[in-house]
């Protein structure tokens, strides 16, 4: 058998040979592994940024939540309070509505009062005139009693006493002329006025009553004819017109 044996030198170059292969395999180990730290670095980070994103996010949308949840109970609050001010301003124009009917309502009452006063004023001026007619018209129709005080009433009622019956005698003659004059429509005016105004006991009163009917008569208004003929014959049934009054009537039945 045949050995072979290597000279020094040859194992010299194997030794630099391995320690070259053993250098070769650190060095890429260690690239490696400085890629994997970094890798691993980078990975980490990116995992932070990530983190760190959707923390913010989440944040947002808690704060998003947060402002919607105070603008609704904001909302509510102010919903709230417009509708107690829109009560309160409701309560407000009622209670204005109220005051202005009373004002309107007071000053109505006041213009009435000074406008009966004024008119009671007048019909003593009339009266002291010797305008009892006037002074009659105005107390009959004019003056409302009700806006007048107490004191006024007295004063009314007996100006009623003082003025109807000189009145009253009065329109009866204008009355009793107008008729002679053929001015019907003008003597129906004075005699319903003298029959207002008498006492019905006056000694023309009986007269007055069938020259109205006559005249009402004169102007075909028959069924105000009749309505006096008839008030006639119940009130004065003694009177020398009646057998006038039923003749006449008798003409329009």
């Amino acid at each position: 058998m045949k050995l072979k044996f290597n000279n020094h030198k040859d194992n010299k170059n194997d030794k630099k040979q391995i320690w070259m292969y053993a250098l070769i395999l650190f060095a890429g180990a260690f690239i490696v592994l400085l890629l994997t730290a970094y890798s691993q670095v980078k990975f980490q980070n990116n995992i932070s940024d990530y983190q760190s994103k959707l923390s913010s996010q989440e944040k947002s949308k808690l704060n998003v939540v947060t402002t919607l949840n105070s603008a609704v109970k904001e909302n509510k609050r102010l919903t709230t309070e417009i509708d107690s001010l829109r009560s309160k301003l409701v309560e407000s124009e009622q209670k204005i509505a109220t005051e202005e009917a009373r004002s309107v309502e007071l000053e109505s009452i006041y213009n009435n009062k000074t406008s009966a006063t004024d008119l009671l004023l007048a019909a003593y001026d009339y009266f002291n005139k010797e305008n009892y007619i006037s002074c009659a018209i105005t107390l009959k129709y004019d003056i409302n009693t009700q806006y007048l005080d107490p004191k006024a009433v007295q004063s009314y009622d007996d100006l009623i006493s003082k003025s109807y019956g000189k009145a009253s005698q009065l329109l009866y003659g204008e009355g009793y002329r107008s008729y002679k004059n053929k001015n019907y429509i003008e003597a129906i005016l004075s005699f319903n006025r003298t029959i207002a105004f008498s006492l019905q006991n006056e000694y023309y009163i009986d007269d007055a009553f069938y020259y109205l009917a006559k005249s009402y008569y004169k102007t075909s208004n028959y069924e105000e004819a009749k309505r006096v003929i008839l008030l006639f014959t119940y009130n004065y049934p003694k009177s020398t017109f009646i057998s006038e009054m039923k003749e006449l009537y008798d003409q329009m039945a």
